[in-house]
Parts: C-alpha cells; sequence; structure tokens
C-alpha cells in the first residue's frame, strides 16, 4: 500500500472515531439534561408553589453549613441520612427541601430519602438557587 493511501485511510478512520465521539457526548448531553440537575429545577418549582411547612436540610459538612446556611435550615450531612433525620423525629410523611452547595448532594440525599420512606422530598439543588427561589417565591 503506498504513503498516499495509508494516509487516507488514517484520516478517514479519524473523522469516523470523530462522528462516534460527538454522538457519544451529545448522548451524555441529553442525559445530564434529564438527570439530577434537571430533577431539581422540576423540584424548585413545587417549591415555588408553595409548600405547607417544609423542613429545611441543610447536606452539606458541618464546617459548610457553618459559613453560611438558609435560616432555620437543620444541618445533616450526606452522610448520616437518613438515620439522623429519624432520630430527630422528623417523619416520613412530612415535607422535607434537601439542599446543598452544587446539587450533587442534594439529588443524592433525595435519592436516599426516598429509599427510606420519605414521602414528600423535594431537592432545592444549590443553596444559593433555593434562597433565589425562595425570595422570588414570596409575596
Amino acid at each position: 500500500m503506498d504513503l498516499g493511501r495509508r494516509i487516507a485511510r488514517n484520516t478517514e478512520h479519524r473523522y469516523i472515531g470523530s462522528g462516534l465521539m460527538m454522538r457519544a457526548l451529545l448522548s451524555a448531553l441529553l442525559f445530564l439534561s434529564s438527570g439530577p440537575a434537571a430533577q431539581a429545577a422540576n423540584d424548585i418549582a413545587q417549591i415555588q408553589q408553595g409548600l405547607d411547612s417544609p423542613v429545611f436540610v441543610d447536606v452539606r459538612s458541618e464546617g459548610e453549613y457553618a459559613s453560611g446556611a438558609i435560616d432555620g435550615a437543620l444541618n445533616h450531612p450526606l452522610q448520616g441520612l437518613p438515620g439522623t433525620l429519624l432520630d430527630m423525629g422528623v417523619e416520613l410523611d412530612e415535607e422535607v427541601i434537601v439542599y446543598c452547595q452544587s446539587g450533587r448532594r442534594s439529588a443524592q440525599a433525595k435519592t436516599l430519602l426516598k429509599q427510606a420512606g420519605f414521602q414528600l422530598v423535594f431537592d432545592g439543588g444549590p443553596m444559593t438557587q433555593l434562597e433565589q427561589a425562595l425570595e422570588q417565591s414570596e409575596p
């Protein structure tokens, strides 16, 4: 095989590989748009519509919580859930809003609490996003 054919063939494979990579990236973006971040946006909408008397749960570490939190929020780091909430007497049918720094731990917390039998768990996502949503929903 001459060098010209080999270069053309390698270039063709590179483009095919690029196409496969592009499809993989698009699939990943579609997954992310329907994943926890998208669910948090839906929960924010529900939170803004108004809940009766939710329990706000900050699932960040004690140090993060000490640096600032939503007024009245309880600090229950992700690693202790759901046990710490149950030990504190939070009932399975109470409205619980979980939040954290970026939204990742709050999504995990929602999953853990739902698996433990909590019925009304809402993912507030990142604290800054939840604070803005709460401010916008106030009369």
